[in-house]
């Protein structure tokens, strides 16, 4: 474990899927669950061990929503109809976002932390709500400094943490995830005669590949990006117009729906066009996020018209200002975008770039300066809504946390987040930063209770199936002299997540060596078994894991 973000695991590190917990008195054997049919002609990649089909919208946070300023207007969504115009069946478009969200897996540089995933995800659940579409599948924040967001068909979102870092506001940021959210809503990939669908595909290709690209040039990825775009415009296939438009107008909906500023977006649009004309003057790529979605003068002036037609909001009805504060100045430490002077500057005024200063004392050994910065921030008395004092309250505390663990005091971070966990026991970034003390601790039953609910929400959660993975070896390495029945299997659990881990990751061939690994613990256990009926079905169901692992990896959209 590095000095730098304690959970910021590489990705060659994440890699499994889970069910229920192994009952440690061997009774409840090869707990793990298989459904799903690999027969059908599209497949589905994440529906094994119980996982659920999609995420469904989610109600975890209960009162941590605030309640819109005010009451608005039913959303005025078109009728899309169901004839020809959809080429694309809904099996097909939740194909195509888990092959995308794959393929982003294993090669774009994802930021994997919990907190900041936790507020964005809010956020955009709650927008999609409000457009009454599907639930969204996964919600990816890139590790990039350049403004850009996308939406694939299939409820897969993504956001570039320049996004966030160059907003200005909360409201801001909402503004681009309705934006996608209202594509997705009104199918603008899938408006086009069957003939185009290669032109769509090819579209999707170069965005995944810029994104990924991204992560060693950002100029090779812009160039990756404006040349899948110039086969998608010949193929009449890029985001017209009038679809930019509708995404917009539906946007602002959404926005004031969800109690955020409509406003916001044409201020977002005008920091987008700065940055384009800098660009320019420059001789310099055009940022992403304009070569996806066209910013004509004539959208602009469109835009801020609509949006002046909304209320003003003051600034003391601001949502998520606190939020917002945090978020952006954590984005910026993780992402080693500031020094100490910048955060030195800024810290008087913020309590983000407080709490960040004080991650980066403690990534950098300075213990002493991180805890000046740790106990101003408790000693501090917030004037905020509610939801902006938890996000505060939680990222102290695991920030806190992520201190002591650097120093290797895992007892010290268990602690300081169990208070946390006891009374939000739903929360993903409270639960994986507690389970890796508990792995660290030796408590490894706890970290299974704690995980497996996560997974079975979320199949794709890569963080949540490497600790679930680790568990059970260590599990499985513990009882190995004792009682090597037991430990066999734990290493078949262990197996299977670090498969479906793998899966999710694009990494076809080693999900099916760890998969064809457990098979075979399991034929050897078999002749020493004598529930020969939970052994036959435990491989019936690695056998269908299989089945699908090769469906996916067979998979072309």
């Amino acid at each position: 474990m590095t000095k730098a973000s304690l959970w910021l695991l590489p990705a060659a590190l994440l890699g499994v899927t889970v069910s229920a917990a192994a009952d440690p008195t061997g009774s409840n054997q090869f707990e793990m669950s298989s459904s799903g049919n690999s027969s059908t002609s599209t497949p589905s990649f994440g529906t094994s061990f119980g996982m659920t089909d999609k995420l469904t919208t989610d109600n975890r946070f209960g009162s941590l929503y605030t309640q819109p300023r005010r009451r608005q207007p039913e959303l005025d969504l078109p009728d899309l109809g169901s004839g020809g115009g959809r080429f694309i069946e809904s099996n097909q478009h939740k194909a195509i976002g888990e092959w995308s969200l794959q393929q982003l897996s294993r090669s774009a540089p994802l930021l994997n932390d919990p907190w900041s995933q936790e507020q964005l995800e809010r956020m955009a659940w709650q927008i999609n709500a409000q457009a009454r579409t599907q639930a969204p599948l996964a919600l990816l924040l890139i590790n990039n400094a350049s403004i850009n967001a996308f939406a694939i068909p299939g409820g897969l979102m993504g956001i570039h943490t320049g996004t966030i870092t160059e907003s200005g506001s909360m409201d801001e940021v909402s503004s681009v995830i309705a934006h996608e959210v209202a594509h997705l809503s009104q199918r603008h990939y899938e408006h086009r005669e069957d003939a185009s669908r290669k032109a769509l595909l090819l579209q999707i290709g170069g965005l995944l590949a810029a994104i990924a690209a991204s992560a060693a040039d950002g100029d090779a990825a812009a160039a990756v990006m404006m040349g899948s775009q110039t086969a998608a415009l010949n193929s009449q296939m890029a985001f017209s117009r009038s679809n930019e438009r509708e995404a917009d107008r539906i946007g602002m909906q959404l926005m004031a729906k969800s109690g955020y500023d409509p406003r916001a977006m044409p201020k977002f649009f005008a920091t987008l066009n700065q940055k384009a004309q800098l660009n320019m003057s420059k001789n310099a790529y055009l940022p992403s996020f304009i070569m996806t979605h066209p910013l004509s003068s004539e959208r602009l002036s469109e835009a801020q018209s609509r949006a002046s037609s909304y209320p003003p909001v003051a600034l003391s009805e601001q949502r998520d200002k606190l939020v917002f504060d945090l978020l952006k100045w954590r984005l910026k430490v993780l992402t080693n975008q500031v020094t100490e002077g910048d955060l030195l500057a800024a810290a008087p005024k913020s309590k983000g770039a407080t709490m960040a200063l004080a991650y980066w004392y403690a990534s950098r050994n300075r213990y002493q300066q991180a805890n000046e910065r740790f106990n101003q921030l408790k000693n501090t008395k917030l004037n905020a809504a509610y939801a902006d004092q938890v996000a505060f309250d939680i990222l102290l505390a695991i920030t806190e946390a992520q201190a002591a663990a650097i120093r290797g005091r895992w007892q010290d971070a268990e602690q300081i987040l169990i208070p946390f966990y006891n009374v939000y026991p739903e929360r993903r970034d409270i639960k994986l930063l507690l389970s890796e003390a508990w792995l660290h601790l030796g408590n490894y039953n706890q970290v299974i209770s704690a995980v497996k609910p996560i997974v079975d929400n979320r199949s794709y959660d890569t963080e949540a199936l490497f600790r679930l993975q680790r568990a059970y070896e260590l599990m499985a390495s513990s009882e190995r002299q004792n009682k090597p029945a037991l430990a066999n299997i734990y290493a078949v659990n262990a197996l299977r997540y670090r498969g479906q881990g793998e899966l999710w990751q694009g990494r076809y061939s080693d999900a099916l060596i760890s998969l064809q690994q457990a098979k075979s613990l399991v034929e050897k256990a078999e002749t020493s078994n004598s529930n020969e009926v939970s052994t036959r079905s435990l491989l019936a169901n690695i056998n269908n894991e299989i089945a699908q692992v090769n469906a996916a990896k067979e998979f072309k959209p």
